[in-house]
């Protein structure tokens, strides 16, 4: 379990190159999937077939993780997600939302909200995840992105328990993007693994006993899966590269002009169906 949620933060954008966000309109959705390696495969249940039927990208193959995300909240921007693959008998779902603030040459977005993963082959057990903060930094010249802040992993029902923190790197010397913590299980008060490294290289896992091996996470060496999503014709009208394809293209050709107007476009609609409900008393239904 710390070695897959350890895993995820190699894949943080770290590019020096600033981009400009789009913002998430209400409504808006977006699935993907990323088919598993073959080595990782297992045979689909008779009753099931070969696809995922019911999960949140039908399409998708029984050995594939499967995504969808909905806006669900303009003010606050909340945004909620669920994923799970099949063969592994995994699901997990939670919810985000940020709160920004400028510091001198730098950006901060304190992520708020948490993850809650579910091992459906160990008796169900819930392993609910919170989140660090994340900081550009250097924007005015050439920017670059760090992780910061205390996050947990906590199992109610075996007691286990990781306190990780990423740490800032210091004015003056000191490593990027470094990362501690311990793990514990209740009611012991002693870790029983120590972590330690930086979260986009080497992670390394340390049991307190000296007959056992450190474990070894290597970000750099691991495979990259592409995620895969449906053509433009094939989504729905709200799902991302559908509504802001016309932006995307704009910007694709370095056309300012037309990026503004594409994306003033789809703010003022949102306004307008915003004024619409009002006026009917609709309340906002989420997917």
């Amino acid at each position: 379990m710390i070695l897959n949620v350890m895993s995820t933060w190699s894949s943080t954008p770290q590019g020096t190159i600033a981009k400009k966000p789009y913002n998430p309109i209400l409504g808006e959705t977006f699935q993907c999937y990323w088919d598993l390696p073959k080595e990782l495969h297992s045979a689909a249940p008779p009753n099931e077939g070969n696809l995922s039927s019911s999960g949140p990208a039908p399409w998708a193959s029984y050995n594939a993780v499967s995504f969808v995300a909905e806006q669900v909240s303009h003010h606050p921007p909340i945004s909620g997600f669920y994923a799970e693959c099949p063969c592994k008998k995994m699901y997990c779902n939670g919810y985000i939302y940020t709160k920004s603030r400028f510091l001198g040459l730098s950006l901060g977005v304190h992520n708020i909200g948490q993850v809650r993963l579910h091992l459906l082959e160990h008796d169900d057990e819930e392993y609910v995840v919170t989140l660090p903060s994340a900081y550009g930094r250097s924007i005015l010249t050439v920017p670059w992105i760090e992780l910061g802040g205390k996050c947990t992993i906590n199992c109610e029902k075996t007691g286990y328990y990781a306190n990780i923190e990423f740490h800032c790197k210091p004015f003056y010397g000191g490593k990027k993007h470094r990362l501690t913590g311990e793990v514990f299980q209740k009611p012991d008060k002693k870790p029983f693994l120590r972590i330690e490294g930086e979260w986009n290289k080497v992670i390394t896992l340390r049991p307190s006993s000296d007959k056992e091996e450190p474990i070894i996470i290597d970000t750099c060496n691991m495979p990259t899966i592409k995620k895969k999503i449906r053509k433009f014709e094939a989504q729905d009208e709200r799902e991302s590269r559908r509504l802001w394809r016309h932006l995307t293209a704009a910007l694709h050709t370095n056309d300012i002009e037309s990026a503004t107007s594409a994306k003033h476009e789809l703010e003022e609609r949102q306004r307008a169906e915003t004024r619409e409900r009002k006026e009917k008393g609709i309340e906002w239904q989420q997917k």
